[in-house]
């Protein structure tokens, strides 16, 4: 968000009623202010389609258009029973694949599948506006990136090894880069293009890349890059997806991983 803040557009940023975003929307309206960049906070809950529908309706009511949709949700469910996955017995390793509770699965896909098609469909209107904006001498909003949405999968769809059980979580995320292919060719008729980007190792709630005891960072320089990634790596993908360098781009997962598929096979 802070890329497109500090290039003049008013974003909408919204996470559950639990996590305090204040701070991030007076840092984003700081960052916004040479720019003219505003940033607006709600709470939200997309576990639902009646919480999603509430989000679209919180954005139609203030916006004829929207350019860009960034659907980011996502969680990680781990495995109760914790185990080296590489090197651990079979009956140790059974135990801990068997310790993951059925509503872990059912809550990873409900969030990282689910909400990011409900939350496409429910938006598709104010980004075909968005996409259809006649700007012009000849030029709609589509031939400048205009009416995108990009959905924020994980390169852990692209390889089969860790040092840590995350299938649920590899998978949910294997369904959604599917999903980016079904809503683009969906979608192809209004060109409200839908792409993803595959971050690697990048620093989130998730991954807090530099805090102690993160379970990742004997990997980090492993990768061909040598090291995790930066927010910067995030932005600058997400500023070429949904702008007119990208505009001719839809339905594609783009892989920001410093490398990390190239290697992560056989990795402990």
């Amino acid at each position: 968000m802070a890329g497109l803040v500090a290039n003049g557009a008013r974003v909408y940023i919204t996470a559950l009623s639990t996590d305090d975003i204040t701070d991030a929307v007076q840092q984003l309206n700081t960052l916004g202010e040479p720019s003219g960049g505003q940033a607006q906070g709600f709470a939200s809950d997309l576990t639902t389609k009646a919480g999603i529908s509430a989000v679209a309706e919180h954005i139609i009511a203030r916006e004829s258009h929207l350019d860009i949709l960034i659907s980011n949700a996502g969680i990680r469910r781990d495995a109760p029973k914790p185990c080296k996955v590489l090197t651990a017995p079979l009956d140790e390793l059974q135990a801990s694949m068997w310790s993951h509770e059925e509503s872990g699965w059912e809550q990873t896909f409900r969030i990282n599948t689910t909400a990011h098609y409900f939350l496409a469909v429910a938006l598709l209107k104010l980004l075909h506006n968005a996409s259809n904006l006649d700007l012009g001498d000849g030029l709609k909003g589509r031939d400048v990136g205009r009416g995108a949405i990009v959905i924020t999968s994980s390169c852990a769809s692209m390889h089969n090894c860790t040092n840590v059980d995350l299938t649920s979580y590899a998978t949910s995320k294997a369904a959604t880069d599917h999903l980016v292919a079904l809503l683009a060719s969906k979608f192809g008729r209004f060109y409200v293009r839908v792409n993803a980007i595959n971050p690697g190792f990048v620093p989130s709630n998730m991954n807090p890349v530099g805090a102690e005891g993160n379970m990742f960072a004997n990997l980090f320089d492993k990768v061909p890059a040598l090291r995790a990634g930066r927010l910067e790596d995030i932005a600058g993908t997400v500023l070429y997806l949904c702008s007119e360098a990208g505009a001719y781009v839809d339905g594609r997962c783009l892989c920001v991983d410093g490398g990390r598929v190239l290697t992560a096979n056989g990795q402990t």
